[in-house]
């Protein structure tokens, strides 16, 4: 335990947001790559839900021209309207911020990781709020799909 004890170093970097990092062992392996791991992979994890949200997206746009001409009232042509916006809003502006969003965000990491440089700590910080903001529309489109399904599924 003493041997092991002695190969390790600490490496501390004073900072403006008072963070003091970096514990390296013999093999230079970073004692935050295990984190950067789980964050990549939550991103990672984000990234596909992206693309499927984009293809149900088209699904329901087809689903709604499909079922549009059976219904007859102004208030369910007014929601079809709203849904048709929805659809495209979402499509082709939201989640194609989110997906580049999550781009540049895998990229910094590849950097962080391949540079073993765990002094950028805006990473960490950039994710958290990118993981809420991923979070928040999941909510919002988890709604419209629910609420989408009861229009479309419902009898004239």
């Amino acid at each position: 335990m003493k041997k092991l004890l002695k190969k390790i170093t600490c490496v501390t970097t004073p900072r403006k947001d008072n963070l003091m990092i970096s514990v390296t062992s013999v093999t230079k392996n970073y004692i935050l790559q295990p984190t950067l791991i789980k964050k990549h992979k939550k991103t990672l994890q984000w990234l596909s839900s992206v693309m499927l949200w984009k293809d149900e997206l088209s699904f329901f746009q087809k689903a709604l021209d499909e079922n549009a001409p059976r219904f007859k009232k102004v208030a369910d042509k007014k929601k079809i309207d709203h849904f048709q916006n929805l659809f495209i809003y979402y499509s082709g502006e939201v989640l194609d911020s989110l997906r580049s969003k999550l781009r540049q965000h895998e990229s910094r990491v590849a950097m962080v990781l391949k540079a073993k440089d765990e002094v950028r700590t805006q990473y960490f910080y950039e994710h958290d709020s990118l993981m809420d903001e991923l979070e928040t529309f999941a909510k919002s489109y988890k709604e419209l799909k629910t609420s989408f399904v009861k229009f479309v599924s419902r009898k004239k």
